[in-house]
């Protein structure tokens, strides 16, 4: 009994947010999309770090106006939902690409929006051409 008061005693500290349903994906990849030049800018510079960040407040604040019964959601906690969904579009597109045609499922609306807004991170050289490449090199 004593082990288990010491474990709920160490799970004090930050309360995890609830998941995002689907509508909520889509709506923040709505109020992405006119700020998609600015989030979607790579380099390091102080004046595109503070445009990135002016940008998600305001995403932030447009989002939790929203309303509903969705639970308030902070700028970062958007801004780390945005990268998850883009990581997960990219693997999802790939799989696609290399399943059998007979199980190809047809892509997420999640998916599908991230394709429209952002093209370039689905430019990929096709698995099997880089495979006859390494095997080219070896």
């Amino acid at each position: 009994m004593a082990s288990s008061s010491v474990f709920l005693s160490s799970m004090v500290g930050k309360a995890r947010s609830s998941n995002f349903t689907l509508s909520e994906k889509l709506d923040l990849l709505k109020l992405v999309r006119p700020h998609i030049r600015i989030l979607e800018e790579h380099t390091n510079k102080h004046a595109v770090i503070v445009d990135k960040n002016k940008c998600w407040d305001t995403v932030a604040e447009q989002y939790n106006a929203l309303g509903g019964d969705r639970p308030h959601r902070t700028a970062q906690g958007l801004r780390t939902l945005y990268k998850r969904l883009k990581e997960s579009a990219k693997q999802e597109v790939m799989q696609r690409r290399h399943a059998q045609p007979e199980y190809r499922a047809s892509i997420s609306e999640p998916t599908r929006r991230i394709m429209e807004m952002i093209p370039h991170l689905f430019h990929h050289v096709p698995i099997h051409e880089k495979d006859q490449a390494l095997r080219r090199s070896e």
